[in-house]
């Protein structure tokens, strides 16, 4: 499937002819933080008013489509997530599908609503593989949900691809399982590099959610790095679940006097944290991972979250064509810009049909699973892709500054392989 992504970023700038979307009939869950992911909402203050919501049922061509499945949390806590990643899935396949891509078949997405909730996702692959007999799975976004459906999928030979689930376990449980966005290592690195290099830091300070598997993974993999280029961590420490007060872990760190802060928590704790900080002296930088994208993070910090730096996926501002005919078709589709969220799912989706059209039977799982392995070069709206042997997807982070609640792209760091 090699040199297949420049025919797909051609049919993103053919102008979208609507396709009939039928309905027949996160990152984490509340109790499970597992890990992995960014962006909710649309990602910076300007984006349009919001779209309604989409449903679970079965998008596209839902006589004769080859069935693909997909789970995500449509509805509960952090549903933004699912919401959006869904949005640019089924946008993707009416894009393919109007243009006749390719001559090959057409599709059906079966869309699932896993509610945000581990004991919802064994029943959901369990009917998506059985019962409406997919050849492949998209899902999960949040990683402690992944780590739940890759062992299903893995055991009945089915390929399952996460397009948001940064936690590093995610595809080690089986040859039949990947991702399609960067790893909490790899973003890790991007961070620290960042940090040290171009915000020109040397003592740095770690403060997270301690009760959260994604942020004490993004600690550990920023320390690892940003000691392995030359900084010092001085201090990292974890605060408690629910604590909304951070005086103490902010008093005790100004004491030791660092220039940066490395704060790896969700956009729901970034605020009121970035708030805090400046209300007690502390007027370094502040970086953070991937779960900063959110609008909510300026709606809570306002002006205490200038200054403050965090990877993420990929950026509106990127003058790609790719990128911005994304941004333009996704926008009138959906009535508001695109979050990361939705930038990862559109990439996902897109490699996964890729894989199908590439084969000569596409029922033929494992030759869909062999097809994907082989992903090489491509040319998404997040960078390009490339699928390394442990089915982990080789790609660059953005670093994006916030300035007036305005996402700024400042940066796109090039992270080595690391899985």
């Amino acid at each position: 499937m090699r040199g297949r992504g420049t025919h797909l970023t051609i049919i993103a700038i053919l102008i979208m002819t609507a396709m009939a979307t039928l309905f027949v009939g996160c990152p984490p869950p509340a109790e499970d933080d597992g890990g992995g992911a960014a962006g909710a909402g649309g990602g910076d203050g300007g984006a349009a008013a919001s779209s309604a919501s989409i449903e679970e049922g079965v998008y596209g061509d839902s006589e004769a489509g080859i069935p693909i499945g997909a789970y995500f949390g449509l509805t509960g806590p952090n549903a933004d997530f699912g919401q959006d990643s869904a949005k640019a899935i089924v946008l993707a396949l009416e894009e393919m599908g109007a243009a006749d891509w390719n001559g090959g078949p057409s599709f059906q997405l079966i869309l699932q609503d896993d509610r945000c909730k581990a004991e919802d996702v064994g029943p959901i692959l369990n009917k998506l593989i059985q019962e409406d007999q997919v050849v492949a799975v998209v899902g999960e976004v949040a990683s402690g949900l992944s780590l739940i459906g890759g062992p299903i999928c893995q055991e009945h030979g089915v390929p399952m691809v996460s397009p948001s689930s940064t936690n590093p376990e995610v595809t080690q449980k089986g040859e039949y399982v990947f991702r399609t966005c960067f790893t909490d290592r790899q973003q890790g690195y991007a961070c620290a590099k960042f940090a040290f290099e171009n915000l020109e830091t040397r003592r740095a300070a770690i403060l997270y959610p301690s009760d959260n598997d994604y942020s004490v993974g993004l600690a550990k993999y920023f320390e690892e790095a940003f000691v392995d280029l030359g900084g010092e961590v001085i201090e990292s420490q974890g605060w408690g679940k629910d604590q909304q007060d951070f005086g103490a872990e902010l008093l005790r760190v100004k004491t030791q006097d660092p220039d940066v802060l490395f704060v790896p928590c969700y956009y729901d704790d970034a605020g009121q944290f970035a708030s805090q900080a400046r209300k007690n002296g502390l007027d370094m930088p502040i970086v953070g991972g991937d779960g900063w994208d959110s609008p909510d993070v300026y709606n809570i910090g306002e002006e205490a979250t200038n200054n403050c730096y965090f990877a993420n996926h990929y950026s509106k501002q990127d003058e790609s064509p790719v990128v911005q005919s994304f941004v333009e078709q996704y926008t009138e589709r959906w009535g508001e810009a695109p979050s990361a969220m939705a930038a990862t799912a559109y990439d996902g989706i897109r490699i996964v049909v890729e894989a199908i059209h590439s084969v000569d039977d596409p029922t033929d799982r494992a030759a869909i699973r062999d097809a994907l392995a082989a992903t090489s070069g491509f040319e998404g709206v997040t960078g390009t892709i490339t699928i390394n042997e442990d089915r982990n997807a080789v790609k660059p982070a953005v670093i994006l500054e916030l300035q007036g609640g305005e996402q700024v792209l400042v940066d796109t760091v090039e992270a080595p392989d690391l899985s």
